[in-house]
């Protein structure tokens, strides 16, 4: 059995080896702080550096366009409105305040509108499908809060139909055109961002040929406003 003097031993030698090796554990970590304000650890800084991966949904307004080619008499506007619904994944860079971006989004949409046209005789009807874009960002960060804008090209699945006593005839095309837009975004934790971001998107004018024959110069143009979330996905 053990002597009490020596389990006093024991245990003041258990503690100096402690001792010793929490001191060499905390130079690997860097210069020992003595309390002194100026040998004070740096506060945290959020860093937007890196790829994310999310998901958004909001909503559309916006406008088509539409005549058969060479007869401007045949020309009709539609109100266009509805929802879309989608995911992004991206890649920031800061620099100092500065965040610099590149962002690749996809979205299923249900935007449509219709309006009597050609003398009123028939029913012309514009739907958006789809919408894409691939855009650069330039960002401004306020530690967990960033304002940014951006601009790229936008692609959308655009269909036309014209249709007359229940028989119609349609045609889908994509089109491709421009994006920009605002946004805010902030950082909810180390990895989860939330965003709500406006864009305007043209998609340029096509020519459809309804059912295969009528050739039709359609454009459109939509207004979004959506919210997202993101994760990050490395530093």
């Amino acid at each position: 059995m053990f002597e009490v003097a020596s389990v006093y031993r024991l245990a003041a030698a258990a503690g100096l080896f402690f001792v010793a090796q929490s001191a060499n554990a905390a130079d690997l970590w860097g210069p020992r702080y003595d309390g002194s304000i100026k040998d004070a650890p740096s506060a945290y800084a959020f860093s937007w550096t890196g790829f994310y991966a999310g998901v958004h949904a909001g909503l559309a307004t916006g406008n088509g366009e539409g005549e058969i080619k060479g007869e401007p008499w045949s020309q009709t506007e539609v109100d266009l409105d509805g929802a879309i619904y989608g995911g992004q994944i991206g890649y920031n860079y800061q620099m100092g305040s500065a965040v610099l971006g590149i962002e690749g989004t996809f979205s299923g949409a249900n935007i449509d509108g219709n309006t009597s046209c050609v003398l009123n005789f028939l029913n012309c009807k514009g739907e958006i499908d789809w919408t894409a874009t691939v855009v650069g960002r330039l960002g401004y960060a306020m530690d967990r809060a960033m304002v940014y804008a951006l601009g790229g090209v936008a692609w959308a699945e655009v269909n036309a139909d014209v249709s007359f006593l229940g028989s119609s005839i349609s045609s889908k095309e994509t089109h491709v055109g421009w994006v920009a837009g605002l946004g805010v975004e902030y950082a909810l934790s180390d990895r989860v961002s939330a965003k709500l971001e406006y864009n305007h998107m043209d998609f340029g004018s096509e020519t459809h040929r309804l059912d295969g024959g009528i050739p039709v110069s359609a454009d459109a143009e939509v207004d979004t406003f959506k919210l997202g979330i993101n994760v990050k996905l490395t530093n």
